[in-house]
């Protein structure tokens, strides 16, 4: 089978592609061809070396983490699946895999797709959905019931996970604020974000009331928007630099909670997110589409900061 490898830690650069034998699924494992796979910055970082401490790769490696495609077999002790499903997850095993023909995905990861929805939408949602549910819901503690009446601001809201997190803040009957350049304004408020704020404007935050939720796609600095925060707001960063983690023991006596969020691969969450998908609750954008011998150039546009949505790669 084909599959993009990466040899020695080194970025874009060391991606080749590659023949090699066929994976066979173990117990509680299911064997999928793949049609589709996404981009996430976690993909390029592990690769570039940067987060070899707490990620380390195991050479050859085979990059990526999202999926969509059909169940060719499954392992023993399998039996909610068929060959031909098709199926979409987003990988657990930290040595991923799946940029090639064939992935091997743990069942419980695994979930049956939507029947009208498409490969590729199917590919973009898992990692940067479940990231921006988990992180809104067990992060932040956002209330998922009508009436609650939140603010939410979502920084970052043009991106993989910050688009999404923008809808299912709506969904949460929340005021959604987003940020992002002046190029996604439009973009965000299709979205359904009730405020979009340009950051590049030196007046972007001026007179904005404080808000109960921050979301931060971007930075990892809560102290960049305390500022915004009500008293006991929450700030939850899905890319945590140092700052997340010290500052909860630098202000032990602060209402304000603030805390980093690692996504927990979840079958279950997946399917809540299909669901609003099936609601016309949530849409997931596609920046652009590349083939698997171009994942290389895939990693470039992500590396850019400039994708709108989730930038996908066409295996099938």
């Amino acid at each position: 089978m084909r599959a993009m490898q990466l040899q020695r830690y080194g970025g874009a650069n060391e991606l080749r592609l590659a023949e090699t034998s066929e994976p066979r699924p173990g117990p509680g494992k299911v064997l999928v061809r793949v049609f589709c796979a996404s981009v996430n910055p976690v993909d390029w970082k592990r690769a570039s070396g940067s987060l070899r401490l707490i990620m380390p790769v195991r050479f050859p490696a085979v990059p990526g983490y999202d999926i969509s495609g059909e169940v060719v077999s499954m392992g023993a002790g399998v039996a909610d699946f068929a060959a031909g499903m098709r199926v979409h997850a987003r990988i657990a095993d930290m040595n991923a895999g799946a940029c090639a023909d064939l992935a091997i995905v743990g069942a419980t990861e695994l979930v049956q797709m939507p029947v009208d929805m498409p490969f590729d939408i199917a590919a973009a949602l898992p990692l940067a959905g479940m990231t921006a549910l988990q992180a809104l819901r067990d992060g932040a503690g956002l209330s998922q019931q009508p009436g609650a009446h939140q603010r939410v601001l979502v920084v970052g809201a043009s991106g993989g996970v910050g688009h999404i997190g923008v809808q299912i803040a709506k969904a949460s009957d929340a005021w959604v604020t987003g940020v992002c350049s002046a190029r996604n304004v439009g973009f965000v408020r299709e979205l359904g974000a009730d405020e979009v704020l340009d950051y590049t404007r030196s007046d972007a935050f001026r007179g904005v009331p404080p808000f109960d939720v921050v979301l931060d796609c971007v930075a990892g600095d809560p102290g960049r928007w305390l500022g915004l925060m009500s008293e006991h707001a929450r700030y939850v960063s899905v890319i945590p630099g140092p700052a997340t983690f010290i500052w909860p023991l630098l202000h032990p006596l602060s209402r304000r909670r603030v805390r980093p969020w690692m996504l927990k691969t979840n079958g279950e969450d997946l399917r809540q997110l299909d669901a609003l998908w099936l609601k016309g609750s949530l849409k997931v954008a596609v920046d652009s589409r590349f083939p698997l011998s171009s994942l290389g150039a895939a990693w470039q546009r992500s590396m850019s900061g400039r994708a709108v949505g989730k930038i996908v790669i066409n295996v099938m």
